[in-house]
């Protein structure tokens, strides 16, 4: 799959998952309170290191992150990674169980959050300034599944992994296969169950009209960053990539009536 999947891995004690943005240019990991996840491990995995106060100009600046990466190539910046209880954004993780889609709030203060540093403050002048660049932040992917899974170990017993699409993976008269239909309020969902997964189809809007959420049962001896990296290298929803284009013109409207 393309940018914008999430992984969400059912544990014993709480769902651990792992979102990507569909613009590629950031990552985060979410996993229970009161679990704790030493930051050796964490560093060892992602090659980063404990992020020192910054000078800038003759000023000390705190840090951006907890981690940090090497200065970048050609003073492009670094790669600035955090962890904490406390996030300001929040995301909803799904898995399906017994045929039932069920949401798992992330993020804020409902979980721990590891996550790269969301904007771009690199300058000629300023070259330990975070980056966001996609190409910088694509590298640290595979680093990002591999620290998922090692979380979830810690975390508890594995239950299952769920792969959610984020953008369009299929559709209803692309499964290619009998489901069935259910709807809650405006949202229709279509469901299939075989001996290997699960397969939920969600109803989304004019921009994403359709997400696919895939539950695998899954044993702990089981669970690789390989495996995961074959299934998601397997599905392509590249051709129904998301169109920015009507949302941000939603915006600019909203700005225009209000700035009126």
């Amino acid at each position: 799959m393309q940018i914008g999947w999430k992984i969400n891995i059912e544990t014993s004690n709480g769902v651990v998952g792992m979102w990507t943005s569909w613009l590629g240019n950031s990552l985060k990991i979410f996993y229970p309170l009161g679990v704790i996840v030493p930051d050796e491990v964490i560093m060892e995995i992602l090659d980063v290191s404990m992020a020192n106060m910054v000078n800038y100009r003759g000023y000390i600046l705190q840090p951006w992150g907890r981690y940090v990466s090497e200065k970048l190539k050609d003073d492009a910046g670094r790669v600035w990674i955090d962890h904490n209880c406390m996030h300001s954004c929040g995301e909803v993780m799904h898995t399906i169980n017994n045929g039932i889609l069920e949401e798992h709030y992330a993020g804020h203060r409902q979980t721990n959050t590891i996550w790269t540093f969301e904007f771009n403050f690199c300058t000629p002048n300023n070259p330990d300034a975070p980056t966001n660049e996609k190409k910088f932040i694509q590298l640290y992917t595979d680093k990002f599944i591999k620290l998922l899974v090692e979380i979830a170990k810690i975390v508890g017993d594995i239950k299952a992994v769920n792969f959610d699409s984020g953008l369009v993976l299929y559709k209803p008269e692309t499964l290619g296969c009998k489901y069935k239909t259910s709807r809650k309020s405006q949202t229709q969902y279509c469901y299939v169950k075989s001996d290997e997964f699960e397969l939920m189809l969600k109803s989304g809007n004019s921009l994403v009209p359709w997400t696919t959420i895939i539950r695998y049962p899954m044993k702990e001896e089981n669970l690789s960053v390989e495996w995961l990296k074959d299934k998601l290298d397997s599905w392509d929803n590249s051709e129904s990539s998301f169109n920015p284009i009507p949302l941000i013109n939603h915006f600019i409207q909203r700005d225009e009536i209000y700035s009126n």
